[in-house]
């Protein structure tokens, strides 16, 4: 793992809908072992496995001791944050870093 604690930011698809699981994990899993910083303001639609997977991915930067962030949420993954139960995951304002 990196020692490198400046987070590497990248942007989320606008379409987080099912067919863009694997990519995200993908993108993730090539992160690993460095902070980042995920700019969620693109973000129209997310589906089930993307939260589920963003929300493991959270935990995981948080057991390697790794700043995760999910900066500038749009409103399309705030409602869904909400919906689902998951915005305290991630911060009141749904930007809380790990």
């Amino acid at each position: 793992m990196s020692d490198d604690l400046t987070p590497r930011t990248l942007v989320l698809n606008s379409d987080l809908g099912p067919k863009a699981v694997r990519e995200l994990h993908t993108t993730l899993l090539n992160q690993r072992g460095a902070a980042i910083r995920l700019d969620a303001s693109d973000v129209a639609q997310i589906g089930g496995g993307c939260l589920q997977l963003l929300l493991s991915a959270q935990q995981t930067w948080a057991s390697d001791g790794l700043p995760f962030e999910l900066v500038s949420p749009s409103t399309s993954l705030t409602d869904a944050l909400v919906f689902t139960g998951l915005s305290d995951a991630f911060g009141a304002d749904t930007g809380a870093t790990a």
